[in-house]
């Protein structure tokens, strides 16, 4: 249990350090993996989405900590109320990496895996906009990355999103095994 924690916390981690100041992107196409795996490694949902709920909450927090600052210091809000209303945003958009853990890992195991969760991390990103958030998006983060970079004129953001969960997908299935042929993506 204690090893699905690490992995999970790992991919928030990995998450946050593909946006500034850090600016890792090329940690992008594996940055989904180790949640991935404590999901194949898991078989209650309840647990799937605790997993990625918490490296959600972590994730919104490492990335979005400024908001805080910004509430207090133009929104006139007092610190205390600041900080609350942040911490409720990260609560609320840690909820949406929760779902994909948790729908992840019905399908970790199918020989459609990969596919299917490259596809619902790019819907759950599609939902950001409707959530208050429209950017920080996992294709955001491959702006510097030329090869899936190429993909944009065709596909948009949400196109270099797939492939890159597409890429951590497959990793995770290659590391977890919880496939024959997982690497025909």
């Amino acid at each position: 249990m204690i090893v699905n924690w690490v992995l999970a916390l790992a991919s928030a981690g990995l998450l946050v350090l593909l946006f500034p100041p850090f600016d890792l992107f090329w940690l992008a196409p594996l940055a989904l993996a180790p949640l991935l795996i404590a999901c194949a490694r898991e078989a209650r949902w309840k647990w799937r989405f605790l997993f990625g709920y918490v490296a959600g909450i972590v994730y919104w927090f490492g990335v979005c900590h400024w908001i805080q600052w910004t509430l207090e210091h133009h929104g006139g809000m007092n610190g205390a109320l600041a900080w609350f209303l942040f911490v409720l945003f990260c609560l609320a958009k840690a909820a949406q990496m929760g779902l994909f853990a948790a729908l992840s890992g019905f399908v970790i195991r199918k020989w459609y895996a990969a596919p299917s969760i490259a596809a619902m991390w790019v819907a759950i990103e599609w939902t950001h906009p409707y959530t208050g958030f429209e950017w920080l998006s996992l294709g955001n983060a491959a702006s510097d990355l030329p090869l899936p970079l190429r993909l944009a004129p065709i596909t948009g953001v949400w196109g270099i999103s797939f492939v890159l969960a597409l890429i951590g997908a497959v990793v995770a299935t290659l590391i977890a095994r919880t496939q024959k042929h997982p690497a025909v993506w």
